[in-house]
């Protein structure tokens, strides 16, 4: 007789930094469920990073070292899916309750509760949230489209670009590829909300996707990153368009308590030019790069890196990591396959040495075995 097999338990996260109330929480939910406790939102935090099983969190709201306003923020505008979509239930005692309560919301909050809580209403949440949220990031799973913006999640855009990138490698063409994130999203998801920053998210998509040519892609691909693929386009050409991007975004007059909101973005650009070839993560790869430099020169910035550039820039970034004792070890544990595309740097570095060697010693190199 087969034994009966029983679902896995939901896992909770209780942050409070209580720990009356961190044991009667752990009592509350009983062995029904697979709780993990955290003192403070900082604590919370580094788990939440740790452990993507986590389906549900409870969190307090004044605590020290991180609060459950600063917790929210970093969860829901973290660049990881498996994490900004875990549902989270301030559940707390805090004073002024309301004004809490709509600040919770704005900055995401999946639920309010307060202090005292009813155990049978506390677990049915629980089972409720971690339920939904298991369907929705199966459909997800299943589909190209991201329901904020309408154009692609990151899903389908490495798909159309691994056709994009099979034609240009076949045919020896171009192709532009572009990663775009809106500056300093957290210091305006904190300002706006979880509801404002979605309008600008879905403001700067529709921008993309007017200035971009008809066979042009443009995707969402993180909370508030971007991609384009610009099948054939020369990267001169792809800046202009990049620059327009910037100055139609900056041109937005979004307004807060009456005060403009400066809203920009930063691209990086990855020119692939006919005589090059790469597979899609390397171009995604040298995109975000070029993105990175792009946003650590200020906002609405610009900045360009072919293949060329990365495939030098790394060759060198090997040669001065290079480790003759790292290869060595290599060798060892049977991994030879792996030391091989450094032999030529391995050699560069040590022709100081060869040219040294007497005949003799010349002689027991080749015989080496």
């Amino acid at each position: 007789m087969l034994a009966k097999t029983h679902p896995p338990k939901i896992r909770v996260l209780i942050i409070d930094d209580s720990r009356l109330i961190r044991i009667a929480a752990s009592r509350m939910f009983g062995d029904s469920f697979d709780v993990l406790l955290a003192v403070d939102g900082s604590d919370g935090w580094d788990i939440i990073q740790k452990d993507k099983d986590i389906q549900i969190v409870f969190t307090d709201l004044v605590m020290p070292e991180m609060d459950g306003f600063e917790l929210l923020e970093k969860i829901r505008t973290c660049k990881d899916e498996a994490i900004n979509s875990i549902p989270v239930i301030v559940a707390t005692g805090a004073d002024n309750t309301e004004v809490a309560k709509q600040k919770a919301f704005a900055l995401g909050a999946t639920d309010f509760i307060t202090k005292p809580f009813d155990a049978t209403d506390i677990k049915t949440r629980a089972r409720s949230y971690a339920q939904f949220r298991q369907a929705n990031m199966v459909l997800k799973e299943q589909t190209t489209i991201d329901s904020m913006t309408g154009l692609l999640n990151a899903k389908g855009f490495h798909r159309q670009l691994d056709k994009e990138m099979a034609f240009i490698n076949r045919h020896k063409s171009s192709i532009t590829v572009m990663s775009v994130e809106i500056d300093s999203f957290k210091d305006l998801f904190i300002r706006i909300g979880r509801a404002g920053a979605e309008a600008i998210i879905k403001k700067v998509g529709d921008v993309l996707a007017e200035t971009v040519r008809r066979e042009d892609t443009v995707a969402r691909t993180s909370v508030a990153g971007f991609a384009i693929s610009m099948p054939l386009a020369r990267g001169e050409n792809a800046l202009e368009l990049a620059n327009r991007m910037c100055q139609t975004v900056e041109s937005f007059r979004a307004k807060l308590d009456g005060k403009k909101i400066t809203i920009t973005v930063s691209i990086g650009v990855c020119a692939v030019e006919p005589s090059s070839t790469g597979d899609v993560d390397i171009v995604l790869d040298v995109a975000d790069t070029a993105l990175t430099r792009a946003a650590s020169l200020g906002r609405s910035q610009l900045y360009q890196m072919t293949l060329q550039d990365y495939h030098r820039e790394q060759a060198l970034l090997r040669r001065k990591t290079l480790s003759i004792d790292s290869l060595l070890e290599r060798i060892k544990s049977g991994e030879q396959n792996n030391v091989v595309p450094y032999l030529d740097t391995a050699l560069e570095r040590l022709a100081p040495l060869l040219v040294l060697l007497s005949n003799e010693q010349k002689q027991r190199v080749i015989t080496y075995r």
